[in-house]
């Protein structure tokens, strides 16, 4: 779309076609003040002597328009898509301690199904910035804040039950994520805790973690996993007549601590869920992702280029062509 931003200057065109109308008027009427002798033989041709007469005045009417065009300042507009969306910054904090390999959410264990549902979930989330920490008896941000899905994809695919210890650091995980998102400057942060035990480890109390994140303005949401009841956990061990490593199963008991994990989440402004199997845990994410969609459009955006310069530019070459053609082709000879 091409528009004018200062259309008053079209005013001045009346005067341009004031000075044109001045000027055909003065020519009509001008009578010679003095009489000479015929200058025929060197006389120009009569419709030669005429355009050449009228040539210069006409460049310069014509470049006053241009001006005036210029002055006008036309605008080329571009609308941006008002689609556009603002994402919003997200850091998952995913429990790795031992009791993750817990095999209640078959045909795999908790943390295999955790992965996988959460690599799920980010893939749906197309126009947020994914950050992952995992944590154990300490925490570690794997990935900082990107919009790179392979790198987050790789990262989930290589982290492993027990790499940071098999106690469970749930205030030193949301230290951790909240510090990744404090500089953030999207409108909407949020972390999202997935445990399935009690804070045993790490210097941080996980209340004192959830008050720093709301008072930073970020959301978290907790999920605790895990089926209630005794559930079976693989240990491996070395056998102590052959010396080879056999997996044996124990049955534990679930210690998830619902009552912390609703503080933080209610701390926060975010929400606690139970996930007590891997459908369950599903749906749970599948929830988070309808709560936390994007809903900010980009506002309506324009992208301008000034078109000044091409009638400004055409006006002072037909300016200069006639001041030039004035002086050598256009020399004034009398009629």
């Amino acid at each position: 779309m091409t528009r004018f931003a200062d259309p008053l200057w079209f005013a001045l065109a009346l005067a341009v076609a004031a000075r044109v109308a001045l000027v055909v008027r003065d020519r009509r009427q001008r009578v010679g003040a003095f009489g000479y002798s015929s200058l025929a033989l060197v006389a120009p041709a009569p419709g030669l002597r005429v355009m050449t007469a009228a040539l210069p005045f006409a460049l310069e009417t014509l470049a006053m328009l241009l001006l005036v065009v210029a002055l006008a300042r036309p605008q080329r507009v571009v609308r941006l898509a008002a689609s556009d969306r603002y994402g919003i910054d997200i850091v998952v904090a995913l429990d790795a301690s031992g009791s993750m390999a817990a095999e209640d959410f078959r045909p795999r264990n908790r943390f295999a199904v955790a992965k996988e549902l959460i690599g799920d979930f980010i893939r749906r989330r197309t126009d947020d910035r994914i950050g992952i920490v995992t944590f154990g008896s300490r925490a570690a941000t794997r990935v900082p804040i990107t919009y790179d899905r392979r790198i987050i994809e790789a990262v989930l695919a290589k982290a492993e039950i027990g790499e940071h210890g098999n106690g469970t650091a749930i205030g030193h995980a949301l230290a951790t994520a909240v510090n990744r998102l404090r500089n953030s400057k999207t409108r909407s942060r949020v972390v999202i805790l997935v445990t399935d035990g009690v804070n045993n480890s790490g210097s941080i109390d996980p209340l004192v973690a959830a008050q720093l994140a709301a008072a930073a303005g970020i959301k978290v949401y907790t999920i605790g996993v895990g089926s209630e009841g005794p559930v079976p956990l693989p240990v491996k061990r070395q056998n102590p007549f052959t010396g080879a490593i056999e997996t044996i199963y124990t049955h534990i008991r679930g210690e998830l601590d619902e009552k912390t994990l609703e503080a933080i989440a209610s701390t926060t402004g975010g929400a606690f869920f139970r996930a007590t199997d891997a459908q369950a845990l599903g749906a749970v994410l599948k929830r988070i992702d309808a709560l936390e969609k994007t809903r900010l459009t980009a506002p309506k955006r324009e992208q301008i280029d000034e078109l000044y310069v091409w009638p400004l530019g055409a006006a002072l070459a037909l300016l200069a062509l006639s001041l030039l053609g004035g002086e050598t082709l256009w020399l004034k000879v009398p009629a």
